[in-house]
């Protein structure tokens, strides 16, 4: 089966992603996971026919100079984006074969898009680093583009979905600058940056000083759980400014999403969520760096409470019959409190 072909038939079984490495098994990835397209392994001929299909000539000195090159292009009028690895023998290109969010269609809960429309502090978003992250970020910015007039700038180290723009105006970019003029003056005037998949540690504290400044900022990190990112947030605080960097982050962190991707019921990617709304007794334990009691309110917090718990959202995924009773008990960090709310609903 030819490149070409491969392509078509990932894009034709609604994947989000493309994966070629040198020496393996061609891969797509949709909802259910990874799947092999083909048990041959990926050539060096084809590897070089994939760099003259998506890759310009100044592209193909970056990878040679760097080893990293990412962009976008089109594939049968739709745009998708691409990023390419080579170093020594290992030679790796993943196609984003979704990039303006078509198949972003991700129910997220009501309070986020509410608390993102007020544009005051800073919003944590935590996940796998998935495409769905992105696609949250997506319909966050398409969702406030239409409801309210502002300008903002979104960091991302690969090619980020296109918003449609409304009211709002946008810039995009890799976060890279040669100089901190440049980036300074990039940011002049902007009323919300957003930070995807670029989440380091300088990044972070430049995210932390912009909210301080009065600019909204939406900071996507990678994250096995909300309770880990608030952690690792707290830790570089701790670290550079002490006993005062938690009382500077509680003060201006105004909520905090994680997302936890699994497969569903109609092949299709589905999202649960744990949502922490910063209300003063968060507040208090952020400040003390009491990660006991953020704990235990991301997990025994009631409903209608503005903590939505991550048992309370897989709750909602089974009463509409979007996941199964062992896909949810796999994605429950705690799986007895889950067994407990599905007896209350007779499930």
């Amino acid at each position: 089966m030819s490149l070409t072909e491969l392509l078509l038939q990932a894009k034709a079984k609604k994947s989000q992603e493309f994966l070629f490495v040198v020496g393996s098994e061609p891969r797509a990835r949709s909802a259910a996971g990874w799947e092999s397209l083909r048990t041959s392994p990926g050539l060096m001929t084809e590897w070089n026919l994939l760099q003259q299909s998506f890759l310009d000539n100044q592209q193909k000195a970056v990878l040679e100079t760097t080893g990293v090159v990412v962009g976008e292009t089109s594939l049968e009028n739709t745009r998708i984006g691409f990023s390419f690895f080579q170093q020594e023998s290992t030679m790796k290109a993943v196609i984003d074969l979704d990039l303006d969010g078509s198949r972003f269609e991700m129910p997220l809960p009501g309070s986020y898009l509410e608390t993102c429309l007020r544009m005051k502090g800073l919003v944590l978003l935590s996940g796998s680093g998935e495409s769905g992250q992105t696609g949250t970020l997506f319909k966050t910015l398409q969702k406030m583009g239409e409801e309210k007039s502002f300008m903002g700038v979104v960091f991302s180290s690969k090619a980020f979905p296109q918003v449609r723009e409304a009211k709002a105006c946008f810039l995009y970019h890799n976060g890279l600058f040669a100089r901190k003029e440049e980036r300074d003056s990039l940011l002049n005037g902007v009323d919300m940056v957003v930070y995807d998949d670029v989440s380091d540690d300088s990044n972070f504290l430049e995210a932390l000083s912009l909210a301080e400044r009065g600019v909204f900022v939406i900071y996507s990190m990678r994250a096995p759980s909300m309770i880990n990112a608030l952690r690792r947030c707290l830790a570089v605080l701790t670290d550079r400014f002490g006993v005062h960097g938690s009382a500077r982050f509680a003060e201006v962190l105004s909520m905090g999403l994680g997302q936890y991707g699994m497969p569903g019921l109609n092949s299709e990617r589905v999202f649960a969520h744990e949502l922490l709304l910063v209300k003063p007794q968060i507040r208090e334990a952020l400040e003390q760096q009491n990660m006991a009691a953020l704990q235990s309110v991301l997990t025994t917090a009631p409903e209608n409470s503005g903590i939505l718990t991550l048992n309370q959202s897989l709750l909602q995924h089974l009463i509409r019959r979007r996941v199964d009773l062992k896909t949810a008990f796999e994605a429950s960090r705690d799986p007895d409190h889950l067994d407990q709310l599905l007896k209350k609903v007779g499930i």
